[in-house]
């Protein structure tokens, strides 16, 4: 009799989690659908532009660009989800919370990989990363792989073959290296970023300064490529940034371009959130 009370309790017990883990999927799969069907607003704000792509059944369908919450709201629907991975410090996130419902990405947002930065990590490196993530289990590509992302800051990310986010590096991009020789120094010209390719080297003082900061931004990205490929040759580079258009990366050896990165990664959070909140 003792015996077969025994049974029974463990025999419900086992019924009860497979049950329980039935439901789960179901309500998993559940959202799934309703998410296929729907439209996903993200919005990707940067320090110079921001960008809002719209995700339905889990691909990007379309980009907008634009340079303020002005413009930006006429294009936004409350009627689907709206979510942001901002690094801007202006009342742009603010004026956006007081006229639309969002989901806002930060540091504490959780994440399929496994985080180890120490404090606080840039909301647009979190969805790199997790772009890239996404990216590499969909390849079965498991031996690492590095972002980076070349705007106002060049910025590398490094997730392990364990995938493990272990960290990254920061540095100063095209714009803030120019704005640098001009703030100190006593007679080097304020320029922009050119609006063509610039030289191994300049027979005049803009293109002397253009082939130094393009050439030394290049030179340290190939460099640091190779310190990370160090660690493991198959380690595969993802390139984004709105000043990756200034650099010609052949898109080999694992080494891909990706424009749209920081969108993609908004995405996959969003909804890896969903399923585990």
């Amino acid at each position: 009799m003792g015996a077969n009370l025994l049974l029974f309790y463990i025999l419900s017990s086992q019924i009860s989690d497979i049950l329980s883990f039935y439901h789960k999927i179901k309500a998993d799969w559940t959202y799934l659908c309703n998410t296929m069907n729907e439209i996903i607003q993200c919005i990707d704000a940067g320090n110079t532009a921001i960008k809002l792509g719209g995700f339905k059944q889990n691909e990007l369908q379309e980009i907008q660009r634009f340079d303020s919450f002005e413009t930006l709201s006429k294009y936004l629907s409350s009627e689907y989800p709206i979510v942001l991975a901002s690094v801007r410090e202006d009342d742009f996130a603010i004026q956006l919370k007081e006229n639309f419902s969002i989901y806002e990405i930060t540091s504490q947002s959780k994440t399929s990989f496994h985080n180890q930065y120490q404090n606080n990590l840039g909301a647009d490196r979190l969805c790199n990363v997790a772009a890239m993530y996404a990216r590499m289990k969909k390849n079965n590509h498991n031996s690492g792989g590095i972002t980076v992302d070349i705007g106002t800051c060049v910025k590398f990310d490094y997730l392990n073959e364990a995938f493990n986010y272990v960290g990254g590096s920061i540095s100063p991009g095209i714009s803030l290296r120019l704005k640098s020789l001009n703030d100190y120094t006593a007679r080097l010209p304020l320029l922009i970023a050119p609006d063509h390719k610039a030289s191994l080297y300049g027979n005049t003082t803009s293109s002397s300064i253009y082939s130094g900061v393009m050439g030394g931004i290049k030179g340290e990205i190939e460099a640091r490529i190779a310190e990370f490929r160090k660690l493991n040759a198959n380690t595969a580079v993802f390139i984004t940034g709105g000043d990756a258009h200034y650099f010609d990366f052949e898109q080999k050896n694992g080494i891909f371009a990706d424009e749209n990165l920081t969108l993609k990664g908004i995405h996959e959070i969003y909804v890896f959130n969903a399923l585990h909140s």
